[in-house]
């Protein structure tokens, strides 16, 4: 399977892509186990990723929390964006923090179709084992916070595969820029 190949999906300025993101903020195609991300705020080529787990809940591997930002803690799953370097479960408001979901889509979406040398042959699994991998991970862990080797996508691709890989990372060692 290629981890992905094209899905035509609407992009800025009203041109078609085949970048396999399910350009959608209808909140109906989510389903769980569905590998999502959105932006980064102010960093347009960068992108937060995650695994829907149902009910409105996201499981993610975030970052360290850089600067404190005194952000009261969310009503809905009292998350406090301080928390950082570790995995979290989150409501989905909380993980878009404002941004555009994304919906990754494995069955119809090449991963590098810029970079046809690391198309690896990683099917996806099946919806509720990329659940139990999540939920697994959130109680035992995967592994301290890196973001050459061990970031949010590493953490969604292998929830959804096996396979810890971040096309972002892979992108930036061939010296490409890859834009979803």
């Amino acid at each position: 399977m290629g981890l992905i190949s094209s899905s035509s999906a609407s992009v800025p300025g009203g041109k078609s892509s085949s970048s396999g993101k399910s350009s959608s903020s209808d909140l109906s195609k989510l389903k769980p186990g569905d590998h999502i991300y959105r932006s980064i705020k102010g960093l347009s080529i960068s992108f937060h990723h995650g695994i829907y787990v149902g009910d409105d809940r996201v499981i993610h591997l975030l970052g360290p929390s850089i600067i404190p930002t005194f952000y009261p803690i969310c009503d809905t799953c009292g998350f406090t964006p301080d928390i950082g370097g570790c995995l979290v479960q989150t409501c989905l408001n909380c993980f878009l923090d404002g941004e555009k979901l994304e919906i990754m889509n494995y069955e119809e979406f090449d991963l590098f179709p810029l970079i046809p040398s690391l198309k690896p042959p990683y099917p996806a699994k099946q919806a509720q084992e990329v659940v139990d991998t999540a939920f697994t991970l959130l109680r035992e862990g995967f592994g301290s916070y890196d973001l050459h080797s061990n970031n949010c996508e590493h953490f969604a691709a292998y929830c959804k595969t096996g396979h810890a890989i971040s096309m972002q990372v892979e992108s930036l060692k061939l010296n490409t820029c890859y834009i979803m």
